[in-house]
């Protein structure tokens, strides 16, 4: 077992015993920092303007109001004949001018227009899905940026303390105070504050980087956390309407509603339209008028199989909307627990009391001096400290990503964030 794993065998005690490093509490339900959700409002606002994806699915919804504008017109343009004939004596000739239109004799201009209204809403509806997706992850990595920072900031401190510690544990080993595996304990000590601070680096530069692969540019200022978070949700009774209304589901209804619109267009289709013609013109010295009708025999091939094909795709969309509903009702669920268990933790954190790190490594360090304290305990007593501040850290930044993702679920992101702004 490492001497790091062996340090955190005490985390959970100390977790109540000593709340060094700080944060804002919650408080009461309903009230938010108006301030910080205003920033996060135009952080994600700035975002979504310029996210490709986004952009994309609005490329996709002009392209769907073009088609239910193409729908709505006639299907079918008349054709114009014109015949001339001249004969070698040059004395009698034929001409004929007539023109030919197909009838939409079933109505088929409707049903396209209906199939493709219904396409529009379905992805107008993934659109607002798709934003309300990309909204969250970006509130994500806001808050994995803000605690990855935290906690590099912390395990430097750390690191710092540590490298303060070997140099006097070197002077004293000179002195002849302490023996020498104390002083290569301290030695091993930094450098695993060492190593892990280089990885608590790593996380935040993975942080900044799926933040930039969002939004595009890198942020300059790390933001906090709004102050205040509710400490309790709404009651549940609702979250079968919630689920419901999230645009996820929504999205999956819409598209289940726009196969089965599909099958009609394509039924009607596949049925035969008939084309009639009328021509008039002179031959030699007779006039003419010529009467045509015309209609597809489709004895050979009905088509019936892209019909049947239109079925099967509206079945797989209806499930797969039944079970968009069930993972939504599922997530929400989960979403709830999860942050009414972290909520509760928290509330227990800082309730316990804050004292100062300075203040902590300091008496540490006095004890250590004075001779009350050997090496390890001390180092111990350190690393506890610091991974109890850390745990902290990981604890709100935890909160953080409970109540993005409680408002994802519930599908109200969009309102909090811009309640604050309906307000003013």
């Amino acid at each position: 077992m490492s001497f790091s794993i062996c340090l955190r065998a005490g985390l959970a005690a100390c977790l109540l015993a000593l709340a060094a490093w700080t944060l804002p509490a919650i408080a009461g339900v309903k009230s938010h920092d108006d301030v910080g959700v205003r920033q996060l409002s135009a952080i994600v606002s700035r975002a979504l303007e310029t996210n490709a994806e986004i952009l994309a699915a609005q490329a996709a919804v002009e392209a769907a109001r073009a088609r239910l504008k193409g729908a709505g017109l006639p299907l079918y343009n008349p054709d114009l004949e014109i015949l001339t004939e001249q004969k070698e004596d040059r004395e009698d000739s034929k001409y004929m001018i007539g023109f030919s239109q197909t009838l939409d004799w079933h109505d088929k201009r409707s049903a396209l227009e209906q199939s493709a209204r219904a396409e529009l809403r379905a992805v107008e509806a993934r659109l607002s899905d798709l934003r309300l997706t990309k909204a969250t992850e970006i509130l994500r990595a806001l808050g994995e940026i803000t605690t990855y920072s935290e906690i590099a900031g912390l395990s430097r401190r750390r690191t710092e303390i540590l490298d303060r510690f070997v140099r006097l544990a070197e002077q004293r080993h000179a002195a002849g105070d302490i023996p020498q595996a104390e002083l290569e304990l301290a030695s091993l000590t930094l450098m695993e504050a060492v190593m892990q601070h280089a990885a608590n680096g790593a996380e935040l530069v993975r942080a900044q980087s799926d933040f930039f692969s969002l939004c595009g540019y890198r942020l300059e200022n790390v933001r906090q956390f709004p102050d205040r978070l509710p400490a309790t949700l709404p009651d549940a009774v609702d979250d079968e309407v919630l689920a419901a209304k999230h645009p996820k589901v929504q999205s999956a209804h819409l598209r289940a509603r726009a196969a089965g619109k599909q099958i009609s267009a394509i039924d009607r289709q596949r049925k035969p339209d008939p084309t009639i013609g009328v021509a008039a013109g002179r031959d030699d010295r007779d006039n003419q008028l010529e009467i045509a009708f015309s209609i597809p025999l489709q004895f050979r091939n009905d088509f019936r199989s892209s019909v049947d094909a239109a079925q099967s795709e509206a079945l797989q969309a209806e499930q797969e909307a039944q079970q968009a509903f069930r993972n939504l009702q599922a997530r929400l669920n989960g979403a709830r627990e999860r942050y009414e268990l972290v909520a509760n933790a928290w509330s227990l954190w800082i309730s316990r009391g804050r004292s100062s790190l300075q203040q902590r490594v300091e008496l540490l360090e006095v004890q250590w001096q004075a001779g009350e304290m050997n090496t390890t305990d001390y180092l111990l007593q350190i690393q506890q400290t610091l991974d109890t501040q850390i745990a902290g850290v990981e604890l709100h930044g935890d909160l953080w990503s409970a109540w993005v993702e409680w408002l994802s679920a519930s599908g109200t992101l969009n309102a909090w964030l811009n309640k604050t702004t309906q307000e003013q």
